[in-house]
């Protein structure tokens, strides 16, 4: 006798759209599933290999048995951690995965998927198909993967994935710009693992490496997040001043420490790249060495100056814990922003934020300053000519016109500000010398003519600038008349 039941759920294909389909939205989003899940399978080497019809990923993993596929790979929401518990076996890695829905993932940029699996007892092949699993679940049947032949060109351990039927208008993504993406995603790829493995990551056989993700290149101040310096100065050719902050602890609980790293550019311009390998100026927050929020900086609700030149990597591995919730967004990119921990990196960042500001806005215009001297030795002269009341602050100000992000070709604009600036402080000067006129029976004939030459020199400079000025107005008609505007 079939039983009847009162009461039926039922998962709607949408479920699949929006966990998978259309839930990523690039093609790096994508590949971190695929990559993360390399590491948890304890391989050492990864490969991407992009082509115009096709998106390869192999890996030396431990691969899966027939098995290990229909009852980790092919099941939807398979909690990893909790049916394997919370490291691989061999290197023992912290493992990454954990909602068991980032395979379904590359159905956002592909129709076509072929699993090749390979363990040490036996080699597998399967085919996914998109367009076969809406036809499944729209009729309320099992989908059963087309059978594959291991071939025989592919390693003799690990995995290797094939995309085809690839959407353009999300792969269109250039192999450089996802070698930057996938760089400051990860902070495993290409470093040393704490059992001594390593874990690399190649596209089209260019290995992706720390320098790729860009910002470190561009950082001028260096604020390092637990004490101690670890990024290497090779990786920082324009750094000026690093600093170590030791307090690292967020919140009341003595385990949440939070490490990695931000700095500040030397201009706002430095860290503007392009659409396709993404905006430097941001926060990244990583957990286990992987991404878990695209960029923090948005939530800290800091609105000063110093924001606009800011990147950086922030590692927080007590948000993604074994015995905690899962406080990660279905796509891994952003955290539940109410969870305590969250609440609690915020507060840290918020005021650790805010301190280096402070530094950085009196080093900065410290840095200016010296740049103005060395690169304007009449300025520097000029300054040091100044009564000692005004030179610290004609310093100031000739510092904050030399910081301004002005474009390589209105350069002279720069220019005209010094000028400007010159004559601003000259008057200033001259107002003071003025009062002698008061006491003109003190002054001899030499100081007389130099007082009165000085005021000359100002306004023959005054006069110039107002017919240069004409001149160039006159010039702009003339071109107006010539053209018969």
């Amino acid at each position: 006798m079939v039983a009847i039941h009162k009461y039926t759920m039922k998962l709607d294909m949408r479920v699949l759209e929006h966990l998978g389909i259309k839930l990523y939205s690039n093609a790096a989003a994508v590949l971190s599933e695929l990559v993360a899940n390399s590491w948890d399978a304890d391989a050492t080497m990864v490969r991407v290999s992009l082509e115009n019809e096709k998106i390869t990923i192999s890996d030396n993993g431990n691969g899966m048995t027939t098995e290990e596929l229909n009852k980790r790979f092919l099941v939807v929401g398979y909690d990893k951690r909790k049916s394997e518990g919370s490291s691989s076996g061999k290197f023992e890695r912290r493992f990454m995965g954990r909602k068991g829905i980032g395979k379904l993932s590359v159905f956002s940029i592909a129709r076509c998927v072929d699993v090749y699996s390979a363990s040490k007892a036996e080699k597998n092949g399967l085919r996914l198909e998109l367009s076969a699993i809406e036809t499944a679940i729209k009729s309320d049947a099992e989908y059963h993967p087309e059978e594959l032949v291991y071939r025989e060109d592919l390693a003799p351990t690990g995995t290797t994935i094939e995309l085809t039927g690839l959407k353009k208008s999300r792969v269109g993504t250039t192999a450089a710009a996802l070698r930057k993406r996938l760089a400051r995603r990860f902070a495993i790829i290409g470093r040393e693992g704490l059992n001594g493995d390593r874990f690399d990551v190649t596209i089209n056989n260019s290995p992706i490496g720390p320098g790729d993700r860009d910002d470190l290149k561009a950082i001028e101040y260096l604020w390092e997040l637990g004490g101690s310096e670890v990024i290497p100065a090779s990786e920082t050719p324009k750094l000026r001043k690093r600093f170590t902050v030791a307090d690292n602890k967020a919140g009341s609980n003595q385990d949440w420490m939070v490490e990695g790293w931000f700095g500040a550019s030397i201009k706002p311009s430095d860290l503007d790249k392009d659409s396709d390998a993404g905006n430097l100026r941001s926060l990244v927050v990583l957990s286990r060495g992987r991404l878990i929020q695209e960029n923090i900086l948005d939530k800290l609700g800091f609105n000063g100056v110093f924001g606009s030149y800011l990147t950086g990597q922030i590692h927080a591995d007590f948000l993604d814990l074994d015995d905690r919730e899962d406080i990660a967004t279905s796509d891994r990119q952003r955290l539940i922003e109410d969870d305590e921990r969250v609440t609690a990196l915020l507060a840290y960042l918020r005021k650790t934020v805010v301190d280096a500001a402070d530094q950085w806005a009196s080093l900065r215009r410290e840095a200016r300053s010296e740049e103005v001297e060395t690169k304007q030795p009449v300025l520097k002269d000029w300054i040091n000519g100044l009564p000692a009341s005004q030179q610290v602050a004609a310093r100031n100000m000739m510092g904050l016109i030399q910081e301004l992000d002005i474009d390589a070709a209105k350069e002279s604009d720069r220019k005209t500000l010094f000028r400007s600036g010159v004559l601003a402080f000259e008057r200033l000067r001259l107002r003071e010398a003025s009062h002698n006129f008061e006491n003109l029976e003190s002054l001899s004939a030499e100081q007389m003519l130099n007082l009165l030459a000085t005021q000359d020199d100002l306004e023959a400079s005054l006069y110039r600038d107002i017919i240069a000025a004409r001149i160039e107005a006159i010039r702009q008609f003339k071109n107006l008349t010539d053209e018969n505007e």
